[in-house]
């Protein structure tokens, strides 16, 4: 993850998920809020097996 993000989680900043705007449902990225400034991490895509399981489907 970027220095940024890390250091942000090490100080105990608050991580949320995201969705990037224009993306597919499948990419997602954490976020993390420390003192009203954030930082992000890298930008992910969730599994097969992961999207089957939000979207209900086994």
């Amino acid at each position: 993850m970027p220095r940024g993000f890390d250091n942000c989680v090490k100080k105990g900043g608050r991580v949320r998920t995201i969705k990037p705007k224009g993306k597919d449902s499948s990419v997602y990225m954490h976020v993390c809020y420390l003192n009203g400034k954030s930082y992000s991490g890298y930008i992910k895509h969730a599994s097969a097996k992961t999207l089957a399981k939000h979207l209900g489907k086994k």
